[in-house]
């Protein structure tokens, strides 16, 4: 496993004399990849007969697996277990962790509100068991969670606390994984120079593994921001961060990293280069058959569509945004699918209808935020 859960050790039972050894990674993964069907018969068979730590700990500790490779029903059903676990056993910590986790199970499947109820008794276990690692995991989460309720002040508040309680507990490693989302965040708010500032303090820690996930994050960020001012700089980070990702095998990562390196390419004036990467990227997440995934990106494609001179496809694309984002509780995403239906619907009254509405959903939010 390439990226360990942090935390306590697992409790659940000894480890064995002798452990397999791997090459690399991707043999790692191909290993567990292979035993999965066995790791969820054991998981059943402690459900049968009532071990309840294994119950808890084991999806706990394969969350980096679960996360490229177990699609979210799987997920939510195996962390909804091991909350029910968790209640039995009665540990502050082990609540706190599977409420978080459960959490996050929610919001990868798109339910909002129900990640958001888990997250509020994830922080009332975590203030019983004064964990300071568990208090900034949580914070990372709720600042992802905040930043697609349309959020966009609160969730770099969330990300800086999270840091700072990471370097308090001498933990480096996560305190960049805060610092890279601090990153995107900033850009995100427009605030470009000083995204690509913290991008690259980032990208200048030393890690083992490329792939390592604040990289990838840094390097995506750094890559739209510059893409103005230093086009082949920007053209050359995004492109390593797309082949990091297929590296891994994380389709939503590549994802992420295909629809940016469209918004880069677009802003370079390079549109059906541009048009092609949001393409690829939408072709991965029909493959992944999680379509709530597509509000992420859908506005983005739609303004690159627009400005490669097809309108209608700009127009469905951003019906589409509006369509996902009401649902999903996504305010800005929303705003900004009306301002793009505004733009190019040919109707004046209905382009006008549009422009109140997205008007109206960014003054609930903060204004000069940038979205891609």
């Amino acid at each position: 496993m390439p990226f360990l859960s942090p935390g306590r050790a697992a409790s659940a039972g000894r480890p064995p004399a002798e452990l397999p050894r791997f090459s690399d990674k991707k043999a790692a993964f191909s290993w567990l990849a292979t035993e999965y069907g066995n790791l969820i018969a054991a998981f059943e068979t402690a459900a049968a007969v009532g071990a309840d730590v294994h119950l808890c700990e084991l999806p706990h500790f394969l969350r980096a697996y679960f996360a490229r490779r177990c699609g979210t029903t799987h997920l939510n059903f195996l962390f909804a277990q091991a909350l029910a676990a968790a209640e039995r056993l009665g540990d502050p910590l082990q609540l706190a962790e599977a409420h978080s986790d459960l959490g996050f199970a929610r919001y990868n499947a798109g339910r909002m509100a129900e990640a958001a109820a888990a997250y509020e008794a994830a922080g009332l276990r975590v203030s019983q068991a004064g964990d300071a690692r568990a208090e900034a995991e949580l914070a990372m989460r709720r600042g992802y969670l905040s930043w697609d309720a349309g959020h966009v002040e609160e969730p770099l508040e969330l990300f800086r606390l999270a840091r700072k309680l990471y370097e308090k507990t001498d933990c480096p490693t996560d305190a960049a994984h805060a610092a890279a989302s601090e990153a995107w965040t900033m850009l995100q708010l427009g605030h470009r120079e000083e995204a690509a500032q913290r991008a690259r303090e980032v990208l200048a820690i030393p890690h083992a593994d490329p792939a390592w996930p604040p990289t990838l994050t840094a390097r995506i960020t750094l890559g739209v921001a510059i893409a103005h001012e230093e086009p082949d700089e920007a053209a050359n980070h995004l492109h390593q961060a797309l082949a990091l990702a297929r590296d891994d095998g994380h389709l939503h990562n590549q994802a992420w990293c295909l629809n940016c390196l469209g918004v880069a390419l677009r802003q370079m004036g390079r549109y059906e280069e541009a048009l092609a990467g949001h393409r690829e990227a939408f072709a991965l997440l029909d493959e992944l058959f999680e379509e709530h995934w597509k509000i992420h990106f859908l506005n983005g494609y739609a303004e690159t569509c627009r400005l490669a001179g097809l309108p209608e496809e700009a127009l469905r694309l951003h019906r589409q945004a509006l369509e996902l984002a009401s649902p999903l509780g996504n305010r800005y995403e929303e705003a900004l699918a009306h301002q793009g239906i505004a733009i190019a619907e040919t109707d004046p009254a209905a382009a006008a209808e549009h422009h109140a509405a997205g008007q109206a959903a960014l003054r609930e939010l903060s204004p000069g935020a940038e979205r891609f």
